[in-house]
Parts: C-alpha cells; sequence; structure tokens
C-alpha cells in the first residue's frame, strides 16, 4: 500500500496571498440546517465527545468563513466544549495552525476545506474537507476515448474524495483496472502519536507497479496535482476540473503549478549563493531542522 502527503511548494513566494482576490465558496450554507450537513456537524461531535476534548479551534479558509459562526453555534449546542474560532490564516490555509491554536489554548482542531495533509505535531485534528459536486457521468464520457482499456490509478482534491467510489465503479466498464485512492484521516480523527493512528494522506494498493497505471486526478489544478505528478512514476496523467468539466493531459506545458516549479529549479542550479527560510504553522519535524 502506498501513501502520499506533504506537497511540494517550491513554486511559490508568497505573494499570491497578497495579490489575489478572496470570494466567498459558491458551496455556502444558508440554514443551520445545511451547515450540519455539509460540514459534518454531528460526525465532528461525536469525534469531540470520544476525545474528551473541552477547547477546540475551528480553522476556516478565507472562503469558508461567512458559514463559521453557524458551524460554531451548531457544534456549542452538541457538545460540552468551548469552540472558538480561528479566522486569520490567509496564509498557508490549507495546513492546520497548530501554533495559532496552542496561543488559545486548545487541546483539538477542526480543519475545514481543502488541506495538503501535512502531519502535525502536537495537536490532534478533525478534518472536514466538504463535498463539492461533481458530474460523474460527464468524466465517464470525457475519459471514454482517453482512457479505454488502460489502467487507471484514481485520485482527486478532498473536496471530491467522497465521489470517488462512484466514479471508480463507473470507470471499470471502460478501463481495463481502476485503482481508487482514498484518504486516511476521511472517516477518523488524526492524533499525533497515538499508537496505530491513521496519518493524514492518500492510500492506494495496485495489482503492478505503478509505471502501468494512468494516474487521473479529479479537481482543479493546485499544488496537490503538482504533488502527485513529481512524486508518482506513472505512465501519464490526466486531470478533471469538476467546476469547468474539463479533461486535460497534464505536462509541464499545460499545468502553470508544474511549469513554474522546473523554472525554479533550474534557478536554484544556476545560483552561485542560495538561502533557505523555514516557515511552518505546524509541520512535524520543524523544530529539529
Amino acid at each position: 500500500m502506498s501513501q502520499v502527503n506533504n506537497p511540494v511548494a517550491i513554486d511559490n513566494d508568497g505573494s499570491a496571498v497578497l495579490e489575489r482576490n478572496v470570494e466567498p465558496s459558491k458551496q455556502l450554507a444558508h440554514t443551520v440546517a445545511e451547515a450540519v450537513e455539509l460540514y459534518d456537524v454531528d460526525r465532528t461531535a461525536a469525534h469531540i465527545a470520544e476525545g474528551g476534548y473541552s477547547r477546540v479551534a475551528l480553522q476556516f479558509p478565507d472562503e469558508l468563513l461567512a458559514d463559521s459562526t453557524l458551524v460554531s453555534a451548531a457544534l456549542q449546542e452538541r457538545t460540552e466544549a468551548r469552540v472558538f474560532i480561528l479566522a486569520d490564516t490567509s496564509y498557508g490555509s490549507c495546513c492546520v495552525d497548530e501554533v495559532a491554536a496552542e496561543h488559545y489554548a486548545a487541546d483539538a482542531v477542526v480543519h475545514y476545506g481543502r488541506t495538503c495533509l501535512s502531519l502535525t505535531t502536537r495537536l490532534p485534528v478533525v478534518y472536514v474537507f466538504g463535498r463539492d459536486a461533481v458530474d460523474a457521468a460527464d468524466l465517464c464520457a470525457q475519459c471514454e476515448s482517453e482512457l479505454q482499456g488502460s489502467r487507471v490509478l484514481l485520485v482527486s482534491d478532498v473536496q471530491y474524495a467522497h465521489a470517488l467510489e462512484d466514479i471508480g465503479k463507473a470507470l471499470r466498464g471502460i478501463c481495463k483496472e481502476v485503482a481508487v485512492s482514498r484518504i486516511a484521516v476521511q472517516d477518523c480523527a488524526y492524533v499525533p502519536g497515538a499508537e496505530d493512528a491513521a496519518e493524514p494522506g492518500r492510500l492506494w494498493e495496485l495489482e503492478h507497479p505503478i509505471g502501468e497505471y494512468t494516474m487521473l486526478y479529479v479537481g482543479e489544478e493546485s499544488l496537490t496535482l503538482t504533488n502527485l505528478l513529481v512524486t508518482q512514476r506513472c505512465q501519464s496523467a490526466f486531470s478533471y476540473a469538476p467546476q469547468t468539466r474539463t479533461l486535460r493531459a497534464e505536462s509541464a506545458r499545460v499545468n502553470r503549478h508544474l511549469s513554474r516549479r522546473y523554472h525554479m529549479v533550474q534557478r536554484a542550479r544556476d545560483a552561485n549563493v542560495v538561502g533557505i527560510v523555514v516557515g511552518t504553522l505546524a509541520a512535524v519535524r520543524y523544530q529539529s531542522v
């Protein structure tokens, strides 16, 4: 069984967070009932009760902050823990902000939205990915000509992980073999240091060497996709973007993150002096660098 976590971020100089315009997510809830379903409030409350946590930090990315008070109120009604919102993690919101949570003496964090699945050091984490829509029929129709008779490794960004099993079943009518990945912490909390604790990351089992598979990634262009392309030596790779319903063959010519990474690696090779700046919100082993 293979596991992948911790994205490669060599193409990011941090300027994007200062220049971007933040738009609210299209998946925002309008009522408490919608928030309870969309943000897995009952499952989260069960994890909080099971862990016996008394101070819980809720970490939302900027685009989901509009729903944070609804979710906080719903959790407060279902647990005895004191719940509070972290609303200042604009840079690196894909990482668990363990440092900010500890400033308020939290003993657990609930992380909402997209995540790079980096390992944390001290605090338990409950992940709530969300359930963004995927048109499985359109995906399969577009893949038919490209993946007919192929062995396929099916992976996704976290917000589409809920749909992978159904997509995999549909693709098996087209492909020779479909290996469906899963996210280890999709249904359980991550507790650093706990015996037999599931670690954040993507898992899959292959019957043949990975070089015989075509990777199919469900999600928009991101560092997650770049990380998979760099670390997994599949014979080819395709991505399907649910928001635009487009399928494309992945390469440095069309993938901006991958192209920028290759450019930055080349610049580093040509440099006479290299400076390294280490900054992290919580990544495991950062104190030993």
